[in-house]
C-alpha cells in the first residue's frame, strides 16, 4: 500500500480479490466497506487485480465529483465498446472533430445532451410528446377493461409498469416504429440487466454470446425501425448527424442511439413501480395523494397542469425522491488522471474510483432509524418525532454529481410525476395477494439501473369510478 492510500478491505480472495463477492452481491459488499471502514473514510477493493477507491461518504461524493482529475470519458469510451456493441472503428471516430468545430463526441456529450435537455422550448416538446403517447396507451388498457370479463385483469405490477411506462417514452424519443419491429424489447433490456455481469466482464463476446446478443438485437431494432422522418425527438437525429459527419455507420449510430434509450428506461421505471407498490401498503397514503394531485387533471382524467404536480404537490414529490433512495443500486465510476486527496486519503492516478449510490442513501444518522423502510412523507414530515428524520431532497443522489450530473434529470421528473399520477387517477389497483410479504429491491446483482423488486408482486387491476 502506498502512502496514506485507502485501506484494503479484508476477505479478498488470491487472485480475484473482491471480484466474486461484487458479483454475488455489490450493494452487500458495499455495506461491509462502510461498517469496516474509519469514520466512513474512502477504502479499497481489489476486483481481478485492479485496485479500485470506494467513496462512501456524502461530503467526499461531492468533492469527488468536483475534482478535475476525475475522468468520465475513458469509461464511457469502455462501456460503450464492452457493454453497448460499439465497434473499434466508432470508439476510436468519436474522438474526431467535425465542421462545427465540437471536438470529441465524448468532451461534448454532457453538453450537448443538457442543452437538448435543460427546462425550456425542448424540454416542452418532449414532455408534450410523451403526455401525447401516455394518453394513448392509457386510452388502450381503458379499452381493455371494458371489454374483460368482471372489468377487471390480473397482472404482475412490474411488468405491467415496465410496459406502461416504456412504450410511451419509447414512442416520444424513437417514434413508434421500433417498438412495432420489436415488440419484446422491454422485456430484452430486464435480461440485459440481469446479464450486466456477465456484458462488463471484458471476456470475449463469443464467451457470453447470448447476452451480447440480447444487446445486438435491441440495437437491430433501432436500426432497422428508427425514421428520420418518423416523430422522433429532434435531438435523437442531431446526434447521429454529428456520427455521419464523422462517417460512424448507421449500426454504431444506431448503438449510440441505444444508449439513450437504455438511459431513459433505467431508473423511471423502477422508480415508478416503487411509487406505486409503496402507496398499495399504505391506502391513507394513497388518499392523500389522490386528493393532491386532483387539479392537475381535466374530467377526461388527462393532465391539463403539469406544472401543478411537479411544482405544488408535495406528497407526490416526497414519494418519489424516497423511491429514488430506496432503489437505488448503481455506481458511478471514475478514473483518476493525477493523484488526488478526498476525505483524509490520498487516491493515486490510473486508479479506478467508485462512488456507489447505496450506501449514502441509508444512514440512519441522515435518514432517521426508518431509514431501510419505504417511507411516503420522509420529505414532507417535520422530524421531529425521536428516531425520524427530514433530511431534504439534496440529501439524495439518485442523478449524479458534478458537470456529468444527468442532464435527463427535467425530463424524469416531468415524466414520472405525471404518469404515477395519471395511474392513480385512472385506475383502481389492489394486491391479489394483501397477506403476501413486502417486496424489498433485489441487491443480488451488479446493475446499471433502479433495483427491482426481489419478488413478483400480482394486482388486479379496474378502472377507477
Amino acid at each position: 500500500m502506498r502512502p496514506n492510500e485507502p485501506p484494503l478491505l479484508p476477505g479478498g480472495l488470491p487472485i480475484f480479490g473482491h471480484a466474486l463477492a461484487f458479483g454475488k452481491n455489490p450493494s452487500k459488499l458495499f455495506e461491509a466497506a462502510s461498517k469496516w471502514s474509519t469514520d466512513s473514510q474512502p477504502i479499497s477493493v481489489s476486483l481481478l487485480g485492479h485496485r479500485v477507491y470506494i467513496i462512501l461518504k456524502p461530503q467526499d461524493r461531492q468533492a469527488a465529483w468536483k475534482e478535475k482529475a476525475v475522468n468520465f470519458d475513458e469509461v464511457v469510451e469502455w462501456g460503450l465498446k464492452t457493454i453497448f456493441g460499439f465497434t473499434e472503428d466508432a470508439v476510436r471516430k468519436m474522438h474526431l472533430d467535425d465542421s462545427a468545430n465540437m471536438g470529441s463526441m465524448y468532451t461534448s456529450a454532457h453538453t450537448f445532451y443538457r442543452d437538448n435537455m435543460a427546462p425550456g422550448e425542448k424540454l416542452n416538446l418532449m414532455t408534450t410528446s410523451f403526455l401525447h403517447w401516455m394518453d394513448k396507451d392509457i386510452q388502450d388498457v381503458t379499452r381493455q377493461l371494458e371489454a374483460a370479463p368482471g372489468g377487471e385483469i390480473k397482472v404482475n405490477l412490474a411488468d405491467w409498469v415496465r410496459l406502461r411506462l416504456g412504450i410511451p417514452s419509447t414512442n416520444a424519443f424513437l417514434g413508434p416504429e421500433v417498438f412495432q419491429l420489436d415488440p419484446n424489447m422491454l422485456d430484452r433490456m430486464v435480461k440485459m440487466d440481469t446479464d450486466f455481469l456477465h456484458l462488463s466482464s471484458g471476456l470475449p463476446k463469443w464467451i457470453h454470446k447470448d447476452a451480447h446478443d440480447n444487446v445486438n438485437k435491441m440495437i437491430e431494432a433501432i436500426a432497422n425501425g428508427y425514421r428520420r422522418d418518423s416523430t422522433a425527438l429532434p435531438f435523437i437525429t442531431g446526434r447521429m448527424d454529428q456520427m455521419a459527419e464523422r462517417d460512424i455507420s448507421w449500426h454504431d449510430q444506431a448503438a449510440a442511439t441505444f444508449t439513450i434509450w437504455q438511459a431513459l428506461q433505467a431508473n423511471a421505471i423502477p422508480t415508478a413501480f416503487w411509487m406505486i407498490y409503496g402507496l398499495l401498503y399504505h391506502p391513507e397514503d394513497r388518499r392523500t395523494l389522490e386528493e393532491e394531485i386532483a387539479p392537475a387533471f381535466d374530467k377526461s382524467n388527462r393532465v391539463v397542469n403539469l406544472d401543478h404536480l411537479v411544482k405544488n404537490s408535495p406528497f407526490l414529490s416526497s414519494t418519489f425522491w424516497e423511491s429514488m433512495r430506496y432503489s437505488a443500486g448503481s455506481a458511478s465510476v471514475r478514473k483518476l488522471t493525477d493523484d488526488v486527496v478526498i476525505g483524509g486519503r490520498t487516491l493515486y492516478k490510473d486508479a479506478m474510483m467508485m462512488l456507489p449510490a447505496r450506501p449514502p442513501h441509508f444512514l440512519p444518522e441522515v435518514f432517521g432509524d426508518d431509514c431501510n423502510e419505504w417511507v411516503a412523507d420522509r420529505f414532507v414530515r417535520d422530524g421531529t418525532v425521536p428516531g425520524t428524520k427530514n433530511p431534504g431532497i439534496r440529501a439524495v443522489v439518485p442523478f449524479g454529481g458534478g458537470y456529468t450530473m444527468c442532464p435527463g434529470r427535467h425530463f424524469a421528473t416531468n415524466e414520472i410525476f405525471s404518469f404515477v399520477a395519471t395511474i392513480f387517477r385512472n385506475f383502481d389497483i389492489t394486491l391479489c395477494d394483501p397477506s403476501q410479504r413486502e417486496v424489498r429491491p433485489k441487491t443480488e446483482w451488479p446493475t446499471l439501473t433502479g433495483l427491482p423488486p426481489d419478488g413478483d408482486v400480482f394486482v388486479t387491476i379496474r378502472l377507477r369510478k
